[in-house]
Formats: structure tokens, sequence, C-alpha cells
């Protein structure tokens, strides 16, 4: 007999602790070999957050074009953003993922 399997969006909550920590140390160690590109950081970040917040409200059963507009953003991101320098993706990426991480920080600290 198997046991039930959390929700595959809502088990990620419980790893947002261990996330947020690990894209935050990876962009400190960029910033001492890469120059800081804050506002590629930033935007990142806030795409993250956005990102998460819309799969968040999917995975709570709000509708699939929630679905479909959260799994694009990343996309839109890479399109959108200037990418010069591989340090801008790496910044791109650690944002990205630092940003998804508060949000479902956030989510499970306003659950409880």
């Amino acid at each position: 007999m198997s046991k039930p399997q959390p929700h595959v969006g809502l088990s990620l909550v419980n790893k947002a602790p261990l996330g947020l920590v690990s894209t935050a140390l990876i962009a400190i160690i960029a910033t001492f070999m890469f120059d800081l590109e804050l506002l590629t950081l930033a935007y990142a970040s806030a795409g993250g957050l956005l990102c998460a917040v819309i799969l968040i409200a999917y995975w709570l059963g709000k509708g699939g074009i929630f679905f479909i507009v959260g799994v694009s953003i990343p996309l839109l991101m890479v399109i959108i953003m200037p990418l010069a320098t591989m340090a801008a993706l790496l910044y791109l990426v650690s944002g990205f993922f630092f940003g998804f991480c508060l949000a479902l920080l956030g989510y499970k600290l306003t659950a409880k």
C-alpha cells in the first residue's frame, strides 16, 4: 500500500528556505567573480516572485490559464532581459529562483 503523495506544487513549499539560502549564496559568490548587475538581479527576483504567485494560484485550483502564464514567465524573462554576459545569465537564474523561493516561503508562512 502506497502512502498518499502531497501535491507536487505544494511539496515545493517545504523546500523554499533551502532554495532561498542557496540562491542567495550563488548570487553573493557571483558578486566576487563578476560585476554586480543589480538591475538584472532585481528584475529576475521580481519575475520569480510573480511566477511563483501565479503558479500557487494554479496549484490552488484557480484555472489552467494560470499554469500557462506561470510557466511562460521564465521564457519571457530570457527574451526580454539583456543577457550580454554569462554573469547576467547567472544573475538572471539565481535571482529568478530567489524570488520564486521567497514567494513560496511567504505562502508557507501565511498558510499556517
